[in-house]
């Protein structure tokens, strides 16, 4: 068994060994190449740079020299300065205001008692007269309105407001004397369809008070013809 094996491995060696000899023998065509035998394989080529030109760029222009602007220089504008308020006029109050005993016969040759009437209606005129002779005025308008704005002096005697008993009676007790009963007093609201006013006349009239007179047009009648006026509780 062994022996057949060993004569053909014989062979095998000796045809490999034959082909071999013809391989190397025979021409570059003819030549067969063993796999796995490549002589050139690891052989590299040397590498060749390309040298490519770069193209030359044109000089940048010189830049244009800058004109300088010269711009017109304006003047400040002026600072304003403070506006001074106008001095007021001094205003008369019932701290300053007392009653007119010693115009009264002056004022009682025009405006004399009327027993027989709650009030008398006066226009402006009057009205101003009266104020400039330093004659009591009385604010029948709430307190928050009369706070608003009223004649420079007036007293605030709102009718609609739960005090206005007590002030009337308080008011009696300052002018409890017929002399002082007799002076004018001018009582007024808003003037038009406003009853404020007249309301406090009844009241003034039913205490004994003979001489009451009512501003008809009321406070802004004496606002649009710039009558004194002020601003805040204080008459």
């Amino acid at each position: 068994m062994k022996r057949p094996i060993v004569q053909a491995l014989i062979i095998i060696v000796a045809s490999l060994a034959l082909a071999l000899t013809a391989n190397a023998l025979a021409g570059r065509q003819r030549k067969v190449m063993l796999v796995g035998w490549y002589p050139n394989a690891t052989a590299v080529p040397a590498k060749t740079e390309t040298v490519v030109p770069v193209p030359m760029r044109a000089p940048a222009p010189a830049p244009a020299p800058i004109t300088p602007v010269v711009t017109a220089t304006t003047a400040p504008a002026p600072v304003p300065q403070p506006i001074k308020p106008a001095a007021k006029p001094p205003v008369t109050t019932t701290a300053n205001r007392q009653p007119p005993t010693a115009n009264a016969p002056n004022l009682l040759d025009k405006f004399k008692q009327h027993p027989d009437k709650p009030y008398i209606e006066i226009a402006f005129d009057d009205v101003k007269a009266l104020h400039d002779k330093g004659v009591l005025f009385l604010d029948a308008r709430r307190t928050s309105v009369y706070e608003q704005g009223h004649i420079a002096g007036a007293r605030p005697f709102s009718v609609w407001e739960s005090d206005i008993d007590d002030k009337v009676n308080k008011f009696f007790e300052e002018r409890n004397s017929p002399e002082a009963q007799a002076l004018p007093i001018v009582v007024y609201c808003s003037g038009g369809d406003c009853e404020d006013s007249h309301m406090l006349a009844q009241k003034l009239w039913g205490i004994q008070f003979n001489n009451v007179y009512v501003y008809k047009d009321g406070f802004p009648d004496w606002q649009k013809r710039g009558g004194a006026a002020r601003t805040g509780a204080q008459p």
